[in-house]
């Protein structure tokens, strides 16, 4: 697993939650990247929009927990993630600025990107499931349960009659309703007479 493994970037109104760790490049001048080192070259470029700050969250059970905090045109946004065992903050805050600067945008655009990818892949993973009829649902306890079948769940179900038409697997002994004889039909419909 990565270091950002399956963390969620939220949307918050402030940053009043977390302590200031490092405030990298808070200059927006400063966070414009040349490419070349002469005058001359004049290409550059420039993340002054984005503002980046390591934290840590202050709240009760935030133990251990590093945040990268984002502010920039779409609003303020928050990456928290476990530290575990690997030193993310004292390597982070051992960086100079504009590396500190670098690596901290870099984590945070790559959860963002990551998060994306495995949104767009749930989806096609239940559009997937849509057309090939493998979506599955249930109430119990008043709840409604809806899950994914795997395609060798799906041949299983359609397999055993008594699971296709949803009868319990003991009612006909192995034959699908439609071909039970009349005499069957009637002898369970109507009780022996004493």
């Amino acid at each position: 697993m990565t270091v950002i493994g399956h963390n969620l970037i939220r949307r918050v109104e402030s940053f009043d939650g977390y302590e200031i760790l490092a405030h990298p490049l808070p200059s927006r001048d400063d966070r414009v990247f040349h490419r070349g080192e002469f005058e001359a070259s004049r290409v550059s470029v420039t993340y002054a929009s984005h503002d980046v700050r390591i934290a840590r969250p202050t709240g009760t059970g935030s133990r251990g927990r590093l945040a990268i905090l984002m502010h920039h045109g779409g609003g303020r946004h928050v990456l928290e993630f476990y530290e575990s065992a690997l030193p993310i903050a004292s390597a982070l805050l051992a960086l100079p600025e504009r590396e500190q600067y670098a690596l901290a945008y870099t984590l945070f655009e790559q959860a963002d990107e990551c998060a994306d990818g495995a949104r767009a892949a749930e989806a096609r993973r239940w559009a997937d499931a849509f057309v090939d009829g493998r979506i599955r649902k249930r109430r119990s306890g008043g709840k409604r349960y809806v899950h994914i079948e795997t395609p060798d769940e799906k041949t299983l179900r359609l397999s055993q009659p008594c699971l296709k038409f949803g009868f319990p697997p003991d009612q006909f002994a192995g034959s699908p309703p439609g071909d039970r004889s009349d005499s069957q039909a009637i002898s369970r419909a109507d009780p022996p007479s004493a």
